[in-house]
């Protein structure tokens, strides 16, 4: 639950669409989460980014390709990456995207061989790289390429221009809030009254009119105003559009400019809120701006040209010369075809393609100006799919991580647990073609289940950090080590489910096993959670504290203390031993919270309104307090409210996070929510998870998957709870007892 002037049990809507800017408040306060001493702004491609210093012989190399455009390696780029060129004959070689073919042209052999392919970037939320795989096939590759019709040689009838269309687009603010089919990443935000200066070139403008096209968010509404929002477009000093709409959403806004308004360079576009409409608030997003015009068709040195012309139109390029360039019909990427048959002539390179139907898109460049991959990286990951033993308990973690995590793989192996530990690139490279996606996580735990050796896996872990920023748009955020999956949720929008990984049959979203993270960005975090798992299940004092329970709760709702008690009265064993700390009934919440978890408890659970950094608006537990903890037994946390374990935040740290990693004190684990939901449901999951823990689970992550099972998942605010509360530690962790 959140603070109660965020909701309460019957919130309204006004409240519900200013959340974003609520959170943000909220996360004022975070500390900032620290950042890998090699991390990068950005996120990762592939786990790693550069060939390693000393370079293994591999069969198969990865090329990683973010922008369009014609691509050269050559025989020395290769063997750098240990790719032996030698090793078969070239017309062997075979290039591929996420196991799919892709054109591939090879001249030379050996120490001269040269490669040239088309590579395109990635449409996907998680990262624009492509990832392209070359390895030797056991036939050679068929013959590609196809022979133009000479175009037409009166020079009325070339095309010598093309429709050029740019985005304009910065993506510096994250709203989760947006609808699940939206682009959660906006630009530049607009209090009215308010303007913003854009300026814009058209390179190569051929004249004639440009349509333009603004993208905005309106991000408030009042109910006494209607319109909400009234924006004006000007270029170059000049308006050429207005628009007004009443509510929260989106608004496109679109314009001709005439070619008198515009020109080649030096263009501004500039966006107004006049802030005129009687709204108490007019706030605006700009998302992107898209423009669309006649662009000459021209070669420019060592530049590559991408253009789309009408399938059968003659087509004169300028500057370009059919005996030196490479011309290629890329419409369809995987399929790129190279072209021989242009000729040359006054008006430049010419040629008339009749394949096909509709438009077309070629790429046309001088063997000089192709493309290098961003990376070229040995392709010697494992395939995970090979496992004659089986698993238990699978791990998924960078290979930094591993030499911190190993203490407790083997520990959890002393125990009988047959362990898997898997590098997420080569979870990756075996599930995703190599590219980073969420889904290759979930679909590596469906093949573990269905075919290795049984039992099926009862536990996955997770060791790395996770950010919403998936494409490292922050310049300040922290890599995105272990990705989560952003799903939509009813009061916060999108945010992380890791439950989505071992939510495994379609037909609901109840995990099928055990899944917990330790959300670490350096080996140094991994290794206190290791250290404190190992010290808390093998503590020989423990009977001294894992008997005491402590029950604290917020007062702003009369169900929170009463939720509580029904918890200690009715779930906790009678050989437990209930303390409570009660916001009202406690002269200094805060100080005895403290003193109980100096005391020793083994276990704590929290009722009532929270955020990524505080319990309650009194603070009953601040992440201040979660930092400087020197509590000598840490117990095992379940949360019944808000956003406490908003993990994914890659500037600022969670409170979950902060208790974890105190190494002075804290908890050996913890059960918090990455989103905001009611009392009233929480309370069943909790009821759900203490049956199990106290009864038939022998784990917490097993207490936690059973009472996510229990809970009716016809209703769509049960669905939340499901997917969105989170065990920050080990799934395997098994709950010290009294006796």
């Amino acid at each position: 639950m959140p603070f109660p002037h965020l909701r309460s049990h019957g919130a309204r809507q006004a409240a519900r669409l200013a959340l974003f800017l609520v959170i943000a408040l909220l996360l004022a306060g975070c500390s900032r989460k620290a950042a890998t001493p090699s991390a990068t702004p950005t996120a990762p491609a592939v786990a790693a980014s550069t060939a390693p210093a000393t370079v293994q012989p591999v069969d198969a190399v990865k090329f990683v390709v973010s922008e369009p455009g014609l691509y050269g390696v050559t025989a020395a780029d290769l063997t750098a990456a240990g790719f032996d060129p030698a090793a078969g004959d070239p017309s062997r070689l075979t290039l591929t995207l996420d196991g799919e073919p892709v054109t591939l042209i090879s001249q030379g052999s050996g120490d001269t061989l040269d490669l040239t392919f088309y590579g395109a970037p990635r449409a996907s939320r998680y990262g624009w790289e492509n990832v392209y795989w070359l390895s030797w096939g056991d036939q050679p590759r068929s013959e590609v390429g196809r022979t133009l019709t000479p175009a037409a040689t009166a020079s009325a009838q070339l095309r010598t221009s093309f429709t050029d269309r740019q985005t304009l687009e910065e993506n510096i603010t994250y709203l989760s809030q947006l609808p699940a089919d939206s682009d959660h990443w906006l630009w530049q935000s607009l209090f009215a009254p308010a303007t913003f200066d854009l300026p814009f070139d058209l390179p190569g403008w051929a004249g004639g009119d440009v349509e333009l096209s603004v993208t905005l968010w309106g991000n408030t509404q009042d109910a006494a105003a209607d319109p909400d929002h009234r924006a004006l477009l000007l270029v170059n000093g000049q308006q050429v559009a207005e628009a007004a709409w009443d509510g929260q959403g989106t608004r496109t806004v679109t314009a001709t400019l005439p070619a008198d308004v515009v020109q080649a360079a030096g263009n501004t576009l500039t966006l107004s809120a006049p802030g005129d409409t009687g709204a108490t608030v007019d706030m605006l997003y700009l998302d992107r701006v898209d423009l669309a015009y006649e662009r000459q068709l021209a070669a420019a040195p060592d530049q590559q040209l991408l253009f789309g012309i009408e399938a059968g139109a003659p087509v004169a390029v300028a500057e370009a010369d059919a005996a030196q360039a490479l011309l290629w019909e890329v419409t369809d990427p995987a399929a790129a075809t190279p072209l021989t048959g242009a000729t040359t002539s006054a008006e430049g390179l010419s040629f008339q393609d009749d394949e096909g139907e509709g438009l077309r898109r070629y790429a046309l460049a001088t063997a000089g100006a192709r493309l290098t991959p961003q990376a070229i990286l040995p392709a010697n990951s494992a395939d995970l799919r090979q496992n004659s033993e089986g698993a238990d308990y699978i791990v998924i973690t960078p290979s930094d991580f591993a030499a911190a995590l190993q203490p407790l793989v083997d520990y959890r192996r002393e125990q009988g647990l047959r362990v898997t530990v898997a590098e997420i690139q080569d979870v990756y490279d075996t599930f995703s073609g190599g590219m980073v996606d969420p889904a290759a996580v979930r679909d590596y735990m469906r093949y573990a289940r269905d075919n290795w050796p049984g039992p099926a896996p009862r536990f996955l872990l997770l060791v790395g950090d996770a950010s919403y920023d998936y494409r490292g748009f922050l310049a300040d955020g922290t890599p995105n080590l272990i990705p989560t999956y952003l799903l939509q949720t009813h009061f916060v929008g999108e945010t992380a489910s890791d439950n989505w990984f071992v939510s495994l049959d379609e037909q609901d979203d109840r995990p099928d096993m055990a899944v917990g993270r330790i959300p670490a960005q350096t080996a140094e975090q991994v290794a206190t959670v290791v250290a404190k798992t190992l010290a808390y299940e093998q503590d020989p004092n423990a009977a001294n504290w894992a008997g005491r329970a402590l029950f604290v709760a917020d007062d702003k709702q009369t169900s929170f203390q009463e939720i509580s008690d029904d918890l200690a009265t009715n779930y906790l064993p009678a050989s437990y031993e209930a303390e409570k700390v009660y916001l009202g009934q406690s002269a200094d919440p805060n100080g005895a919270v403290i003193d109980q978890l100096n005391q020793g408890v083994g276990m704590v659970t929290y009722v009532g309104h929270g955020s990524m950094n505080v319990w309650a608006q009194e603070k009953i537990l601040s992440i201040t307090d979660a930092v400087s903890l020197h509590n000598a037994t840490q117990p095992f946390l379940m949360t019944m409210t808000c956003l406490v374990g908003y993990f994914h935040h890659p500037q600022a740290a969670s409170m979950g996070e902060e208790l974890l990693f105190n190494r002075d004190g804290g908890v050996v684990a913890a059960f918090v929510p990455t989103s905001e939901s009611l009392a009233t449901d929480q309370s069943q999951l909790a009821g759900n998870i203490y049956t199990h823990l106290f009864g038939d689970a022998p784990t917490v992550g097993e207490a936690i998957m059973l009472g996510k099972q229990d809970l009716s998942a016809e209703r769509d605010l049960m669905q939340d709870l499901i997917e969105t509360f989170t065990l920050l530690g080990d799934p395997a962790l098994r709950l010290q007892r009294p006796n």
